[in-house]
């Protein structure tokens, strides 16, 4: 298990340095981002910070997306299922879904969304990588990612606490609006080119799928994280 996360980006960054529960090891980043953030990083009295040129941070991170810094810190505490409230109106699941950059933008319009919880399987998943924590732009560091081997007994666990299990299924015959408003849910994504499992998908109390007006034979489904962001706007919109 990995005990180490580097952070690249600069809403990523400046979410570490504001964040007490994080402990960073190092920082290196250029002079912009220190004069922009200086105040944060002499509170956290880091010992090991150094000012660079981009070109330095390009070479140790082998590409330049990283945006004038590049931060090792502990990895944040692991959550389970435990810590989930029971007032927590929506929680997610994403079941097999393997672009990380993609969970990264799930997790950013999740938390601007309100959501507090998002589930995903340890097998054939993505990895949290910075590329991912990049992608929320700060969102990883206040959002619980539960890992958990078996998705159905997280179901059993969620549906004990009184949650009502939505599949987003693109070959449902109904969509949003056939799930009542009221209810504490559960919603499952799966992957672009498989969605749901099977055996997931038994377990879902409804099926429900997003309208697409101008679907085509090759483009007949929208990006994972672009149908969480919808799936939200409308349950929220209710």
């Amino acid at each position: 298990m990995k005990e180490n996360e580097i952070i690249i980006g600069y809403h990523a960054a400046v979410a570490v340095l504001k964040n007490p529960h994080r402990k960073i090891n190092s920082i290196k980043c250029t002079k912009e981002f220190f004069k922009k953030n200086k105040e944060l990083i002499e509170m956290k009295k880091i010992s090991n910070f150094k000012i660079v040129n981009r070109k330095e941070i390009d070479f140790e991170f082998k590409n330049n997306f990283h945006q004038g810094v590049i931060i090792n810190c502990d990895i944040l505490n692991n959550h389970d299922l435990s810590s989930i409230k029971t007032d927590e109106k929506n929680i997610l699941i994403l079941d097999s879904l393997n672009d990380s950059q993609n969970v990264g933008a799930i997790v950013r319009s999740a938390y601007l969304f309100g959501v507090k919880t998002i589930i995903y399987n340890k097998d054939n998943s993505f990895d949290i990588n910075p590329f991912l924590i990049k992608a929320s732009s700060g969102a990883y560091e206040k959002m619980k990612l539960i890992e958990v081997i078996n998705i159905n007994r997280a179901i059993e666990y969620l549906k004990k606490m009184g949650y009502w299990i939505v599949g987003l299924d693109i070959n449902s015959n109904n969509n949003l609006n056939s799930v009542p408003d009221d209810l504490k849910k559960v919603l499952i994504f799966g992957s672009e080119d498989k969605g749901i499992r099977q055996l997931v998908l038994k377990k879902c109390d409804f099926r429900a799928k997003i309208n697409i007006p101008n679907k085509e034979n090759f483009i007949n489904s929208l990006n994972v994280s672009n149908s969480v962001a919808i799936v939200l706007y409308e349950c929220t919109k209710k």
